[in-house]
This record gives C-alpha cells, structure tokens and sequence, in this order.
C-alpha cells in the first residue's frame, strides 16, 4: 500500500508537469491522484512532523475563505461553488506530507528527469502554439483562432492568465540555468538554453507588463545571500535596459505607455475593491464574490468605468475585498513566511523558491493570480514542493542531490 502510495503521488506530480501550461481540466486530476495518499500520511505524521509558519498561514487563508463564504450566505448565489475552490489551497497543505514521505531511493534520477523534462516538454510546446497563434491568428493546437489577436495566449484561453504564469515560471528556468551544474543530470544545458529563449520569446509576446516587473525583480534576489554588488549592477541592467526598449522597440513601449485605458480600469477596480472593504470590513463579501458586484458598486459609488466588470487585478485588493480584513492579513502573512523561511533556508529547492514567490508577490500587485485556476496550479504545486523539501531538511533527511 506504500509503494501504491508513492505511486500515485509520483503520477499527480507528472500530470503537474503536463497539464499546468496545456489543461486546467488535465492538471485537476492531479488532486485525484494525490488526495488519498495526502490525507494517509497527513494523519499518519501531523502534528509528529510540525507545520512551518508558511503551512499554518496558509491555513488561515483557507480558514478565511471558508468565514467569508458562511458570513455572505444571504448574498451568495451558489455558495457551495465558493467554497470548494479552496481545494487548489487545501490539497495541497495536504499533499506536503505525501511528498515528504517519499523515500529518497524512491525519486531516482530517471524519474526526476521524466518529470523535469515533461515539465519543460509541455510548457515550451504551449509556448510554441501561442508564439504560431499570434503571427497566424490560428492556434494549430487548439484548432481554433488565437485568444487575442495582438498578445501571445500559449494555450491559455486568457493572455494576462498565460503572460503572469509564464513569468513566474520563467524565474523558475532562469534560477535552474543558474544552477545549471547543480541539475545536469537531469536536464540538458542546451535544452534549458533551448527552453529558455522560447518561452521567453512567448513572455515578451504577451506583454505582461505586471509579469515583467516581478520577473524583473525577482532574478537579483537569486544572489541575494552571495554579492549584493551583483544585485546593485542587476537592477542597474534592468533599468537601462527598460529605457532603452521603451526608447528604442516600439513594443515596449507599447507594452508601457500606450495602455493609458488599462491603466485607468485598473485604478477604478482599485478603488471599488477598497469601497467593498468599507462595507464589509471583517469578512469581505464572501471569496470569489467580489467580481460580480464590481459594476454595481461602481455605480452606487460614481466610480469610472462603470459597466466595466472583473476582480481587483490585485491579489492582496481582492482578498480584503472578498474575505475581509482577516483574508487580507492572512494572505499578507501567508506571503511574508514563504519568502522569509526560503530565504533562511539554504538547498537548491529554497534556492529556487526565494525569487519564485518574491516574483508572485510584486506581479500579485497587477494581476489576480491566486485565484485563476491556471496560475494556482503552478504556484501552489511550487508551494507543495518547497513545504515537503522543507520538512525534509528540519528532519535531517534532505531531498537527494543525485
């Protein structure tokens, strides 16, 4: 039954590998796979093996999701549907004690690098297909015309959803081309190399602006603990090269200045997010139910853009909009832990999670991206991996370096 267990675990962390750029519908059979193996070792080692900080904050997200959804009832239309979709959050605490509980022999280098190397596989491809879908307008994957005719969609049916994702996985490609000699074994430097310029090329095609910025300012923080020259000298990189694109390549600029009506949107959400807090400061309006009241307290508050709908395009806005001000600290905990217990933390899985959430962080400023099915795939299987490493490392049975 053990080995039936680390099985079924391996498999949900493959169809993550395959599923996470290509299918939200695929991906979901990965809590299928991983929810009974979750909840045996979860109840075979919890509280034995003791939650971090960043695992018990994560409990009070969901803790606040489920208040907010039992204080809106009377609002609510289907609440229920509200309320399940804190099993992206709660699978996942779950499965930490899953994929800790995976022997070492069990993660041999041949199955590591299937699931690496599937990873990289299934996004470039998607890449691929959206890079095609914006020179065509056909999405030869998908047979059907391209999400959006100016911006690269991979195989996402929402360009900001693929733009954002794929700037928090390209940190994660940038930081394993870092520590390229650390990962050889699994994966090639050429195919990082090969990987690397695709999807970047189908990050600058969907010009997220938000994704830029966390990108940005999260690959500095990679040498953060070595030579802060370095950072110094990154940053200085950075800005130059920003002025020169916007000075220079037109889709820059584009990308930058000529958004004035996106940029006026965004500050009307902003504003009725932090209104919808006013009404209803200590549980919000109940999780996911901010977005169907925009319009309505855009009218009742003379807000612009009043007939324009959507979620707060900030994660830290819709949270306190949604669940109120418990959600709002919560989720602000939630993120200062997992970046501060990665950054004390010194193995390559930490290593690579430091600028990942620092990246979630700054582009969760322009985009609501814990909540978009696609995007939470990612970050919290990210956050299921970093969890497990870092139960292994407080229990001096590190994850294998070959």
């Amino acid at each position: 039954m053990e080995q039936a267990f680390y099985h079924l675990t391996y498999a949900a962390l493959l169809v993550l590998s395959a599923g996470i750029f290509t299918s939200v519908s695929f991906s979901a059979l990965a809590h299928i796979l991983l929810v009974v193996p979750a909840v045996h070792y979860t109840y075979k080692n919890f509280p034995s093996h003791k939650l971090s900080k960043t695992s018990w904050a994560l409990l009070g997200v969901i803790l606040t999701i489920a208040l907010s959804v039992v204080a809106n009832l009377d609002i609510l239309p289907h609440p229920l549907s509200n309320l399940l979709k804190v099993k992206y959050f709660f699978i996942s605490l779950l499965g930490i004690f899953a994929l800790a509980a995976v022997p070492r022999n069990y993660f041999s280098n041949k199955r590591l690098r299937v699931a690496l190397n599937l990873f990289l596989l299934a996004t470039t491809v998607a890449s691929i297909s959206g890079i095609v879908a914006y020179y065509t307008g056909f999405n030869y994957l998908k047979w059907k015309p391209g999400c959006h005719p100016d911006r690269a969609c991979g195989l996402y049916g929402m360009y900001m959803t693929y733009g954002y994702g794929l700037s928090l996985f390209m940190v994660l490609l940038t930081g394993l081309l870092i520590y390229r000699d650390e990962v050889k074994q699994w994966i090639p430097k050429w195919w990082l190399g090969l990987a690397f310029a695709i999807n970047g090329f189908g990050l600058y095609l969907a010009f997220a602006r938000g994704g830029w910025i966390g990108y940005a300012i999260a690959i500095p923080c990679f040498f953060l603990k070595k030579n802060k020259k370095i950072i110094f000298a990154l940053i200085a990189v950075a800005a130059l090269f920003f002025v020169m694109s916007y000075n220079f390549l037109a889709p820059f600029k584009k990308m930058v200045s000529d958004r004035e009506g996106s940029n006026a949107q965004r500050i009307s959400f902003a504003q009725t997010a932090i209104v919808a807090f006013k009404e209803r400061p200590v549980f919000g309006w109940g999780y996911r139910n901010f977005e169907p009241n925009v319009k309505a307290l855009k009218e009742k508050y003379d807000l612009d853009h009043k007939y324009f709908g959507g979620h707060a395009h900030n994660n830290y806005l819709e949270h306190l909009a949604s669940t109120g001000i418990l959600g709002f600290l919560a989720i602000l905990i939630f993120s200062f832990f997992w970046a501060y217990e990665n950054f004390k933390r010194d193995d390559l899985i930490s290593r690579l999670t430091f600028p990942f959430v620092i990246s979630f962080i700054v582009s969760g400023q322009f985009q609501y991206t814990f909540g978009d099915g696609e995007n939470l795939f990612l970050i919290m299987t990210v956050f299921l991996i970093s969890e497990a490493a870092s139960i292994r490392v407080l229990t001096q049975k590190p994850l294998p370096k070959s």
